[in-house]
C-alpha cells in the first residue's frame, strides 16, 4: 500500500459567526444604562414544601425510569399585558420588566406559551444585580405551538426583560405559563455564581479522565435534557444515512409526557481535559467551580417527538431550529449506531451520561467472568442487561442516554436499572437499556434510513460536521482526483487504489453536506454542482484506506 501524507494548515472561515439557540446581542438592554429594578412589578411565588418534596425524592430517586426532578413548576399566567412594567426608551422602542422571586431557590427556569417574538425583539432572564444571565431568545425560538422552555438561571431572584424596536411594537406575545423553583442538584449556590459540579455519587468517572480518551466523538454527541422544565433526562445527537446534519435526538421514551417544545438540551456540559477543576486521581467527586456562561450557554430549545415506542423504551426527537451551524459552532458530534441486534457481538459496552444533572460522564462494562451483557425483557421492553458496571455508573438523570460498543455505535438507550455508587466504588448491581435494534423495527429505521439516502444498513459511524478547513498539500500520491479543478461546477472523481467502503461528501464552508455519493476503483464519478454558487467547497472521502479532504472551486 502506498503512504499517504498531507500537510493540513488551518484557515479561518470567512463569513462566519456564532450562531447559538440564545444570540448574543451584548446582554439585556437595561444593563446598557443604569436601570433600576426597585419600582417594576414583582411576583412572589410562596407555596414550595421543602420537606414533601424530600420525602418524594427519597421514593422517586430509586427509580431511573423517570426524569430526575430538581425543581417546583408553579403554574402561573403572566403575560405583557397582565404583568410587569413597560417603559418607551427615547428611540420609540419599549422594554417590559417583570420580577420573580422564589425565596431560597437555588434556580429559577420558566416555561413559556404564545411565544412570538417579532424580528428585532429579544428575551432575557438576569439576576437584579445583573451578574448572571440567561438569553438573548429572539424569533429564532419561535415555534408553531408557541412554546419555549428556558434554560436555568442561578438565584432566587429573577427579572424578565422584554425588548422590541419600535417599527414592531405591540407585535410580540409571551405568556408565562410555569416558573420552576429550583431546589437541587443543578445550580448550588456558590460565592462565584458558578453551576453544580459533581453533585453526583463519588464513584462517578468524568468522560475526559482517561476511560474517555477513544471515545471523544461518541462524548461530543451527548447531552443533558431539561424535561417540561422540572426534570432531567439524557439523551445523544444520533445520525441519519444521509449524513445532512439533521438534528435527531435519541433518549428514552419514558422521558417523554408533556410537550417536548418546552424541553432545553444542554451540550458540552462538562470539565475539559486540562482544566484545574478536573481530577482524575481518584473517582471522588469534590464540588468545585465550573462553567461559566460561554460553555453554559450552548443549549437548544424545543423539539418534536418522531417516533417512539415502549418495546424498547425508545423516543427519536428532531430538535427544533437546530442548524449544522449551531453543530459545528459547539464542537458536536453526531452519533453512529449498530441496529443489527446480534447479543454475541457485544463484548464491551460504555455509557455516557448526566448523573443527576451533573457534568457529563462515563462508565463501562465488559463481557467477563463476573458480568454478562445479555438480551433481556424489562417492563415489556426488549432491553440489553449489564449485570454491573466494571467502572462507573449510571443514576437517576441519566435516563435517555446512550450506550455504545466496542465499535463507538450507540446500541441502545438507558431504562432503568439499580446501579449507584456506594462510597467511591459502585454497588456491583445492574442497568438495562432498550435495544436500538429493536428500536430500528419500531419506526426508526424510517427516519434514520430513508430510501433516498440508500435505505437500511446495519451499521453507521456517525458523521462530523466539522469541516476541515485546511489547504492540502499532497506530498506523495493521494487516494483521491479532482479534476478540473476549479470548475464551472462539473467534477470529475477517480479514485487511485482500490478500497472497500469507499464514499465521499461535498460540504459547503458551514459544515452543511450538499452532495454525497459511493464511489468504486476504475470508475470515474460526476459531481454536479452547477446550481451552487461560486466559491471554495470542501470534499471528504472515507473508506477503509482512511480519509482525505481535498478542497474544490467552482468558478463560473
Amino acid at each position: 500500500m502506498k503512504k499517504h501524507l498531507l500537510l493540513i494548515c488551518a484557515l479561518t472561515l470567512a463569513g462566519a459567526s456564532s450562531i447559538a439557540q440564545t444570540t448574543n446581542l451584548g446582554g439585556p438592554v437595561s444593563w446598557k444604562s443604569n436601570a433600576r429594578f426597585d419600582q417594576i412589578d414583582t411576583k412572589e411565588l410562596r407555596g414550595f414544601d421543602a420537606n414533601v418534596a424530600a420525602a418524594e425524592d427519597a421514593i422517586n430517586d430509586l427509580d431511573k425510569s423517570q426524569p430526575y426532578r430538581f425543581g417546583h413548576k408553579y403554574h402561573t399566567n403572566f403575560t405583557l399585558e397582565n404583568s410587569g412594567t413597560w417603559e418607551t426608551l427615547a428611540d420609540g422602542s419599549r422594554v417590559w420588566h417583570l420580577g420573580i422571586v422564589c425565596d431560597g431557590a437555588l434556580s429559577i427556569n420558566l416555561l413559556l406559551e404564545n411565544f412570538h417574538l417579532p424580528a428585532g425583539a429579544s428575551l432575557y432572564l438576569f439576576d437584579d444585580e445583573k451578574t448572571n444571565r440567561v438569553g438573548a431568545y429572539t424569533a429564532r425560538n419561535n415555534r408553531e405551538d408557541g412554546l419555549l422552555g428556558t434554560e436555568l438561571m442561578h438565584g432566587d431572584h429573577m427579572i424578565v426583560e422584554y425588548y422590541e424596536p419600535a417599527n414592531v411594537t405591540g407585535q410580540g406575545s409571551l405568556t408565562i405559563e410555569s416558573v420552576v423553583h429550583g431546589y437541587r442538584g443543578l445550580a448550588a449556590i456558590q460565592n462565584d455564581l458558578s453551576r453544580a459540579l459533581n453533585s453526583s455519587g463519588n464513584c462517578n468517572i468524568d468522560v475526559n479522565c482517561s476511560m474517555g480518551d477513544i471515545w471523544k466523538n461518541q462524548i461530543r454527541s451527548v447531552a443533558m435534557i431539561v424535561v417540561n422544565g422540572s426534570g432531567i433526562c439524557t439523551g445523544a445527537l444520533i445520525n441519519n444515512t444521509c449524513n445532512n446534519g439533521t438534528p435527531y435526538f435519541l433518549t428514552a421514551n419514558h422521558c417523554l409526557g408533556g410537550s417536548t417544545g418546552n424541553w432545553a438540551f444542554r451540550f458540552n456540559w462538562e470539565v475539559a481535559a486540562g482544566d484545574p477543576t478536573l481530577s482524575c486521581a481518584t473517582t471522588t467527586n469534590a464540588a468545585s467551580s465550573y462553567n461559566l456562561a460561554a460553555a453554559y450557554d450552548q443549549s437548544a430549545n424545543g423539539a418534536t417527538v418522531l417516533a417512539s415506542n415502549g418495546g424498547s423504551d425508545y423516543a427519536l426527537l428532531q430538535i427544533t431550529n437546530m442548524t449544522v451551524s449551531d453543530a459545528v459552532t459547539w464542537g458536536l458530534f453526531y452519533a453512529g449506531w449498530d441496529n443489527s441486534n446480534v447479543e454475541s457481538a457485544v463484548t464491551q459496552v460504555h455509557g455516557i451520561h448526566h448523573p443527576s444533572g451533573d457534568i457529563k460522564k462515563i462508565c463501562e462494562a465488559n463481557e467477563g467472568s463476573n458480568n454478562n451483557i445479555h438480551f433481556s425483557a424489562q417492563g415489556g421492553a426488549a432491553v440489553w442487561f449489564m449485570d454491573t458496571w466494571n467502572s462507573g455508573v449510571t443514576e437517576p438523570g441519566s435516563s435517555g442516554s446512550p450506550l455504545f460498543d466496542q465499535n463507538g455505535r450507540i446500541i441502545g438507550q438507558l431504562y432503568g436499572g439499580a446501579a449507584a455508587c456506594s462510597g467511591t466504588s459502585n454497588n456491583g448491581a445492574y442497568d438495562f437499556y432498550g435495544r436500538f435494534g429493536t428500536s430500528w423495527g419500531l419506526g426508526a429505521s424510517s427516519i434514520l434510513a430513508p430510501t433516498s439516502c440508500g435505505g437500511t444498513v446495519p451499521t453507521n459511524n456517525g458523521y462530523d460536521p466539522n469541516p476541515i478547513t485546511a489547504s492540502v498539500t499532497e506530498l506523495s500520491t493521494s487516494l483521491l482526483t479532482v479534476s478540473p479543478n476549479p470548475s464551472t461546477g462539473i467534477f470529475s472523481v477517480q479514485l487511485e487504489e482500490i478500497a472497500s467502503d469507499a464514499e465521499f461528501f461535498v460540504m459547503d464552508m458551514t459544515g452543511r453536506v450538499i452532495y454525497s455519493d459511493n464511489i468504486s476503483y476504475g470508475i470515474s464519478t460526476l459531481i454536479n454542482l452547477s446550481n451552487y454558487a461560486n466559491g471554495t467547497y470542501i470534499l471528504r472521502l472515507n473508506s477503509n484506506l482512511g480519509s482525505e479532504v481535498k478542497t474544490i472551486v467552482i468558478n463560473k
